[in-house]
């Protein structure tokens, strides 16, 4: 397994590999995610050709992609360690996981962001996703901030009012 740089001639494995993540997002979430826009998809992985600020990187095996991950770096002035990396997206194939290579993407990018001076790298993962967040959490990452949303719909004062 080799973790590299994003390529341009990676672009439609990698698509087809978002595809399934993204269905796989779907379908835990109950259909939470619109389905994959091919083209809104590619910019973030064709902008890493051209910037250092955007991470891209996939894990080939056989000359076939098995995993990717796309990440952001950003300066924070508010906070004290400024230097942040941010993971957008990040999946390997289903058949394939649990053999190490989101590991591998992982390790490759904090390789890369101890060599850059990075203070803090950043991702989201919804609480729902049990084997995501094991898998961050056995990596050595820590919940930290929580997110909450609410479905407009589903919304009533009852509800709100017992919590108060």
């Amino acid at each position: 397994m080799k973790i590299r740089k994003f390529e341009k001639e990676d672009i439609l494995q990698v698509l087809e590999l978002c595809r399934e993540v993204r269905n796989h997002h779907r379908e835990f979430l109950g259909g939470y995610f619109a389905e994959q826009d091919d083209e809104m998809e590619k910019v973030g992985f064709m902008q890493s050709l051209e910037s250092n600020k955007i991470i891209a990187l996939v894990a080939e095996e056989e000359n076939e992609i098995q995993g990717y991950l796309l990440a952001e770096r950003k300066f924070s002035p508010y906070l004290e360690k400024s230097n942040v990396v941010n993971v957008s997206n990040f999946g390997v194939k289903a058949g394939m996981r649990g053999n190490g290579i989101g590991r591998k993407l992982m390790d490759f990018l904090y390789d890369f962001c101890k060599n850059e001076n990075i203070d803090e790298i950043r991702l989201g993962v919804f609480n729902k996703n049990t084997g995501a967040c094991r898998f961050y959490e056995k990596y050595g990452f820590e919940p930290f901030e929580q997110r909450m949303n609410i479905i407009c719909l589903l919304y009533t004062s009852d509800a709100a009012d017992e919590g108060l």
